[in-house]
């Protein structure tokens, strides 16, 4: 079977071609694709991070077509959402285990993108954020936004959200953010400490001329080395610094503040999970109860044939997240 599919051929051009789909075996599931997410790792390959020539797209969902005769969890017929490389397609093959069942009667396919949001979940669990725990989340795009919605129905006291730029502040006020502060303000420390009803530093063997930050937890979720630096600085001792943002390339870090400040320092990417398949699958069940939520936050969409256009408005100050529409719009 024949497809269309986004292939990104070089730096700054992608274009729609003709691509063969296996033949589904016993265990696949093949489904009718009607949107997938554009995610950052997305924007880096049409910017020219990836090897040429690149089919991208895994936040896919659709409509089962057809299943194998092992296929047990679906029919055809069913709204899914995918795990998987190569979903900026008509139509995809996918493993049984990457596939998770959502509602029927999708109406806007853009807001059932749920991969990123799983992340976001995988994050958080792994954080192992405490009862009283005061968070904070610096980098309010898409990511940032997601991580404070799954803080939200944690057992966090605080959420307190950060940036430099106002408009996403507000929008971290609508997503579950408690508190918003300019992540620029030469007073940063000051102002959240002025929010937090400090707890006594706790009692164990501390070199006495550390600093004691205001954070327990602290996401940098924005990818960038100077936020990592302020991240590392507003912890308290033994408090946790969540690498959640791609630090990509080599990043320079405060080795002695790391150090005599005993901070645990955790990498939250997707592959720190033991089973990334069943955080997709329990993501489900919280994107279906409107727990997280895509409303509000798919800025820009287009089709695969218009989707040159939407990588080049990725650098607009409106864009937060992207979604392809691969299906024609009466589908």
């Amino acid at each position: 079977m024949k497809t269309k599919a986004l292939c990104f051929i070089q730096p700054g051009k992608v274009e729609v071609l003709e691509k063969e789909l296996p033949p589904i075996s016993n265990n696949d599931v093949l489904v009718k694709v009607y949107s997938c997410g554009v995610c950052k790792g997305d924007i880096d390959a049409y910017n020219g991070f990836c090897q040429y020539p690149y089919f991208g797209g895994h936040e896919g969902s659709g409509i089962v077509e057809d299943i194998g005769s092992e296929v047990t969890r679906f029919r055809p017929g069913d709204h899914v959402a995918m795990l998987g490389d190569g979903r900026f397609s008509a139509y995809t093959v996918a493993k049984e285990h990457q596939v998770v069942k959502l509602p029927d009667m999708k109406k806007n396919w853009a807001e059932w993108i749920l991969e990123p949001l799983a992340c976001c979940v995988n994050g958080v669990e792994v954080a192992s954020i405490a009862p009283d725990d005061v968070v904070g989340v610096i980098g309010c795009g898409y990511m940032g936004l997601g991580l404070l919605q799954c803080l939200k129905i944690s057992p966090a006291r605080l959420r307190i959200a950060m940036d430099i730029r106002d408009d996403r502040l507000d929008l971290a006020k609508s997503y579950g953010a408690d508190e918003i502060i300019r992540a620029d303000s030469p007073d940063l420390l000051d102002r959240v400490e002025a929010i937090i009803q400090r707890r006594p530093m706790r009692t164990s063997y501390i070199i006495p001329a550390s600093a004691n930050g205001p954070f327990d937890v602290v996401f940098e979720a924005s990818g960038s080395k100077t936020a990592l630096n302020i991240a590392s600085k507003l912890l308290r001792v033994g408090g946790k610094l969540i690498m959640f943002g791609h630090q990509r390339g080599e990043t320079i870090i405060d080795g002695t503040l790391w150090h005599m400040n005993g901070l645990h320092v955790l990498n939250t990417s997707p592959m720190i999970a033991i089973d990334f398949y069943q955080t997709f699958y329990r993501s489900a069940g919280l994107l279906e109860r409107d727990l997280i939520t895509n409303k509000g936050l798919i800025t820009h969409t287009a089709t695969l044939e218009e989707a040159d256009k939407l990588f080049m408005r990725t650098r607009e100050s409106t864009y937060v997240k992207g979604a392809l529409l691969t299906q024609p719009s009466d589908g």
